[in-house]
């Protein structure tokens, strides 16, 4: 890396850590199959994608952002029927990962480094089973990939880890229960999931607490886990080999090695990394160091190209 280009890494990362970059850049929109998926664009040079998690939005990646656009052109996207985005008919990880394609399609992308977090992850992880040839590099964070993760998971001694994935897939009741005790609810997931408590403030809870009001907000996030049992059943029949790098990260108050595990029977150019002192929420409790690992794994892949 260049000089110049370290010196302005450098104080992007300091402007980050002061301030906690609560900004994003400004709201763009393409449409797909008739609705409008809402996406950030940030920076110049080789397109990074960044796909946020459940309960949250693109503004999950508010500390990333201004880092990883010192390099590379960043393009952040709330997916379908989340943040700013309109509903979809399908929220199967294959259906998602279609809709995304036809996102890069329509911004002229044909190649990118593609990193998700949470039900981003598992939307990636699909992209990468679909369309290992657009990618660079594949990055996934803190996620129990549909179809791949270990069944041996969902137990009754894990139920404070993965109650969700039951509760949220139950039809029209969740949203019923819940709407007007967003904050409750979706507080519990905050509260008790990160590890670096002052990432998130209430400020940032506000922002996700206005994403979700309301039951069609939260059926749209809630469909995500309906579609959970299809997203598997579309993964094992996808299963195979993909020969781009991969990076699980986790973190070692939540997931751990556990991505890296999940993700082994696919890849066979793995790296695997569980952060010290931190919960689920990476990219906000650690996004210096997620940050440097993800341009790692860049330069790596572009060495072994040369």
């Amino acid at each position: 890396m260049k000089l110049k280009e370290t010196f302005f890494i450098l104080i992007a990362i300091t402007s980050s850590l002061a301030t906690g970059q609560s900004s994003m850049p400004s709201k763009k929109y393409v449409a797909i199959q008739g609705r409008n998926v809402c996406y950030y664009e940030q920076g110049q040079g080789e397109v990074i994608i960044l796909l946020h998690g459940w309960p949250q939005t693109s503004y999950a990646w508010r500390k990333v952002i201004p880092i990883l656009s010192e390099t590379h052109r960043i393009i952040a996207i709330d997916l379908p029927g989340t943040g700013c985005s309109e509903p979809t008919a399908k929220y199967d990880t294959k259906s998602i990962a279609a809709i995304v394609r036809n996102i890069t399609s329509k911004l002229g992308i044909t190649s990118f480094h593609l990193v998700g977090h949470d039900v981003g992850a598992w939307v990636a992880a699909t992209y990468a089973l679909l369309y290992e040839e657009q990618l660079n590099t594949l990055t996934l964070i803190e996620a129990g990939i549909p179809g791949l993760i270990n069944p041996s998971l969902f137990v009754p001694e894990n139920a404070d880890k993965i109650w969700q994935f039951y509760f949220n897939q139950i039809e029209m009741l969740p949203e019923e229960l819940i709407a007007g005790k967003e904050k409750t609810y979706l507080s519990w997931f905050f509260n008790r999931k990160s590890f670096v408590k002052p990432a998130i403030s209430k400020k940032d809870l506000n922002m996700y607490y206005k994403a979700y009001k309301g039951k069609k907000r939260l059926k749209n996030g809630f469909n995500y886990y309906r579609a959970f049992n299809k997203s598997s059943e579309y993964n094992i029949e996808l299963k195979k080999i993909i020969h781009i790098p991969v990076l699980a990260i986790g973190g070692s108050y939540a997931v751990g090695y556990g991505v890296g595990k999940s993700v082994e029977s696919i890849t066979t150019d793995l790296k695997s990394v569980s952060l010290d002192n931190c919960g689920h929420y990476i990219p906000e409790e650690k996004p210096v160091e997620l940050s440097r690992l993800i341009q790692e794994l860049i330069a790596g892949s572009q060495r072994n190209k040369e």
